[in-house]
């Protein structure tokens, strides 16, 4: 009897040895890990992005907190040095006290966080009516737009229709969405319908 039980607790001693034996080389292995992660660092890379999005919605807010303008796109790319490419690209302002817009093309990009954007395909500006001025449309197939600012260029040709009033111009534009002012440049065309006289708050548009 006093054999067996000698027996039974060296049994017991080697399991407990060997339960803290196992215990020691897991911790071991797991600090041995953690040591190794902890030595890691993400570099991103510059040739691909650093997250993709699908079917998105962007909103800036102003310091004020209120929605200032909307970007939605089919797909966006952001990379690591604020690199954004988006497909199927539509931007909203929303600042109630400027002139509202809408700008879209099949694709866009912005080296600089959407400081400025540069669209191409079929792009497109609208401008809602305002007070007693019409509506206004741009169509080219190229477009910088400086976005704090809210002016447009290109050197495209570019058809312009404002109100009921048509122009076309070979040598791009220039148009100010606070100043109110349109440059169109080279070989430009203008139709104008008859229609009641305009306000002096009309926009101005210049030709070369």
């Amino acid at each position: 009897m006093v054999h067996r039980r000698l027996v039974i607790r060296e049994r017991i001693t080697a399991i407990i040895g060997v339960a803290l034996l196992l215990l020691l080389v897991g911790a071991s292995y797991y600090y041995s890990i953690q040591i190794r992660f902890a030595g890691l660092k993400y570099v991103p890379s510059e040739m691909s992005p650093d997250f993709t999005a699908r079917n998105v919605t962007l909103t800036d807010f102003d310091e004020r907190g209120i929605a200032s303008h909307r970007l939605a796109a089919s797909t966006l790319d952001h990379y690591s040095d604020e690199r954004v490419n988006a497909t199927d690209p539509r931007y909203y302002s929303l600042d109630p006290e400027k002139p509202q817009l809408t700008l879209s093309g099949d694709k866009a990009w912005s080296s600089d966080s959407l400081e400025t954007i540069e669209l191409s395909g079929n792009v497109t500006i609208t401008r809602a009516a305002l007070n007693t001025e019409p509506d206004l449309f741009f169509q080219t197939t190229y477009l910088k737009g400086f976005l704090d600012t809210y002016r447009f260029e290109t050197q495209d040709p570019v058809f312009m229709r404002r109100g009921i009033d048509t122009t076309q111009a070979q040598g791009g534009m220039k148009y100010d969405n606070v100043a109110h002012t349109v440059e169109l440049q080279d070989q430009v065309v203008s139709v104008f319908q008859s229609q009641v006289q305009k306000s002096d708050r009309s926009d101005k548009v210049f030709t070369k």
